[in-house]
């Protein structure tokens, strides 16, 4: 199912990588925040690979109003169902796009 969504930018989060029996991997997740029905809502998207996120990383900053298109889906492992939601297209929107270099990277984990 493909979703498209305009929010703000709320926080991005680390980037993630690591080895797969089918090569190195990398995601960055970032979080968008919506008002709907009159109440703060939040949804954690994600971007696979590198060369996706060179492509959006100037609109991802905190603070931004962006236009984000993502597709849902879910997949079992263990009994257990995951559901995810992979950011392919985002574009700032808000005219409040500001430089990547100003936002600082807080790293440390929140426990």
């Amino acid at each position: 199912m493909q979703v498209e969504i305009t929010g703000k930018i709320v926080s991005v989060l680390p980037t993630l990588s690591g080895q797969g029996k089918n090569g190195e991997w990398i995601k960055n997740s970032f979080v968008i925040e919506w008002q709907d029905s009159g109440y703060t809502q939040h949804l954690c998207l994600e971007v696979a690979g590198q060369d996706k996120w060179d492509k959006m990383k100037q609109s991802i900053a905190v603070g931004n109003t962006v236009l984000c298109k993502f597709s849902v889906s879910s997949r079992e492992w263990n009994q257990k169902w995951f559901t995810s939601c992979s950011c392919f297209y985002c574009a700032n929107v808000g005219g409040n796009q500001q430089p990547q270099a100003q936002q600082p990277q807080d790293n440390s984990l929140p426990f």
